[in-house]
C-alpha cells in the first residue's frame, strides 16, 4: 500500500516530472537538488490568484493559465495556495541526502515498507532514500547517537486502527545524542515527533504534515540541549510544543518529572490547523524550570481559529509547579493568526499533578512582525485562589508591527493582562 498521489496538482522541475502525493491537509512534492531550479505546477482546477508562504520572501509567482512557475532554491519550503485554505500544495526542497556509512536500516528509492514498529538501538541510523516510503512507528528507548535522516516518506495513514491512535509516531525516551534531517513525516496517528527525556537532540529540516487526530509535530517533553532548525510543520494541534511530565502517558517508565532547558527552535515554516496553538509551552509543566528557550526567525502562515478563541500564536500555559523563566521570541512573521496573538496563563487544568501553580517571569518578545487587517488580542493573566496568587512579571514586548506599522503600548497592542507586573509593550 502506497501513498496516494494527488489529483489536484503535476509538478516538473527541468522538465524531469516529481511525485505529488495526497494527505487531508494539503498535496506535497519532495524536490531534491542543488543551487536554484525552476518549478512549473499545474493545477487541476481554474484559480483567480495564487499565494506563495511564507509571504515575505516574495517568491514573484508567474502564472499562465492554470500553470504557475517558480524559481526556488535548495533551502526552500514553501505553501502554494490557489484555492485560499483548500487544496494547498507544499514544495519541500531540499539537496540530496547521500547514504551514511553508519546506516544500519535503509530503505532505498521505489521500496514501500511496513512495520508495527521500528526500534532503534545505540548507533542506529535509519536512511530513507529519496522516493521510499516507510510506514512503521520508530521507537527507541536509553539509546545512544541514533539518528533519522534521508529525503523519503515516513507514512502513518496505515497505522490508525482506533486500539493505536493514541500512540506518539517516533517516539524517543531517555536518549542521548538523537539527530533527524531531511524526512517528510505524513498522517501520522497521533504525536509526530516525541523526544522524552532526552539530551543533545538535532532536528533538521524535516516536514510534518498532519491533519487526522490530535497531530502535534514536535513535543519536546522534559528534555534538554534541543535545537530544531528548517522545519516545515503543518498540523491539527500545537507546531512545536514544550512539555514537562511524570504522567506514565508521556513517560511510560515513569521516571519523573525532567526539567526542560537550552532549546532552540529558529528558521521553521508553521502552520497551524483547527486545534492548539501553533507555538506552545504547557500545559504539562510538572517539572522544577523551563528555562533558556529561544524561538528565532520563524514564519507562521497560518494560525487557524479554534473557534472557541481558545487558540494562540504564541501560549505558555503554567498548568503545574514550574518556574518558566529566560523565554525568547525573536524576529518573527505571522501572517494569518485567527484567534490570540499572545496567550500567558497561570492556571488549573484538568490534567494538572501538581496542587501548586508555579511561576512565570522573563520573557521577552522582540521583533514580531503580523499582517492582517486588525491586530488579534493578547491575555497575560497569573493565577489567584483561595487567596493564594502567583503573578506573571516581566514581560516585554518590543518592536510589535502590524502591516509595517509599530504598535506600541498595551492598549494599541489589544492587551488583557490580570495579576501581573512589569508587562511593557514598548
Amino acid at each position: 500500500m502506497a501513498m496516494p498521489l494527488s489529483e489536484n496538482y503535476t509538478l516538473t522541475t527541468g522538465g524531469r516530472a516529481v511525485d505529488v502525493f495526497h494527505t487531508d491537509s494539503g498535496d506535497f512534492a519532495v524536490v531534491c537538488f542543488s543551487g536554484f531550479t525552476e518549478i512549473v505546477v499545474t493545477a487541476k482546477n481554474i484559480f483567480k490568484e495564487v499565494f506563495v508562504r511564507p509571504l515575505g520572501k516574495n517568491y514573484g509567482a508567474r502564472t499562465y493559465g492554470n500553470e504557475i512557475r517558480l524559481t526556488l532554491t535548495d533551502r526552500d519550503r514553501v505553501s502554494v495556495e490557489p484555492y485560499g485554505l483548500k487544496n494547498p500544495l507544499f514544495i519541500f526542497c531540499a539537496k540530496y541526502i547521500e547514504q551514511p556509512a553508519n546506516a544500519t536500516h535503509i530503505f532505498k528509492r521505489g521500496t514501500v515498507t511496513q512495520y508495527e514498529n521500528l526500534e532503534l538501538t545505540s548507533g542506529d541510523c535509519v536512511y530513507i532514500e529519496e522516493g521510499a516510503q516507510l510506514i512503521s512507528h520508530i521507537t527507541a528507548n536509553r539509546a545512544k547517537n541514533i539518528e533519522i535522516t534521508g529525503n523519503g516518506i515516513l507514512w502513518g495513514l496505515p497505522l490508525h486502527p482506533p486500539e493505536r491512535s493514541g500512540v506518539k509516531f517516533i517516539k524517543f525516551s531517555d536518549c542521548d545524542n538523537v539527530r533527524m534531517s531531511g524526512v517528510t513525516i505524513t498522517d501520522s496517528p497521533a504525536w509526530n515527533v516525541v523526544p522524552i527525556a532526552c539530551r543533545n537532540v538535532e532536528i533538521d529540516g524535516i516536514n510534518i504534515i498532519g491533519m487526522l487526530g490530535i497531530t502535534d509535530g514536535i513535543d519536546v517533553v522534559g528534555c534538554s540541549d534541543v535545537n530544531i532548525k528548517h522545519c516545515f510543520i503543518c498540523v491539527n494541534d500545537d507546531c512545536i510544543v514544550l512539555k514537562a511530565s511524570r504522567t506514565p502517558a508521556l513517560d511510560p517508565d515513569f521516571r519523573g518529572a525532567r526539567d526542560i532547558k537550552n532549546v532552540r527552535a529558529s528558521d521553521c515554516v508553521l502552520w497551524k490547523k483547527k486545534c492548539g496553538n501553533a507555538i506552545e509551552i504547557g500545559y504539562e509543566t510538572s517539572c522544577n524550570e523551563i528555562s533558556d528557550i529561544s524561538f528565532e526567525d520563524i514564519d507562521i502562515i497560518h494560525c487557524e481559529p479554534e473557534g472557541w478563541q481558545s487558540g494562540a500564536v504564541f501560549s505558555i500555559h503554567l498548568g503545574d509547579r514550574a518556574h518558566i523563566h529566560d523565554v525568547r521570541y525573536k524576529n518573527i512573521r505571522v501572517e494569518d493568526a485567527g484567534d490570540k496573538l499572545i496567550d500567558l496563563k497561570i492556571q488549573t487544568y484538568g490534567n494538572s499533578l501538581d496542587t501548586q501553580r508555579g511561576e512565570m517571569d522573563g520573557i521577552l518578545f522582540d521583533g514580531i512582525y503580523v499582517l492582517g487587517g486588525v491586530l488579534p488580542p493578547s491575555i497575560i493573566r497569573g493565577f489567584e485562589d483561595m487567596g493564594v496568587q502567583k503573578i506573571i512579571r516581566d514581560v516585554r514586548v518590543s518592536n510589535l508591527f502590524l502591516n509595517g506599522e509599530r504598535v506600541a503600548g498595551k492598549a494599541n497592542a489589544h492587551v488583557i493582562a490580570e495579576l501581573t507586573a512589569g508587562i511593557v509593550f514598548e
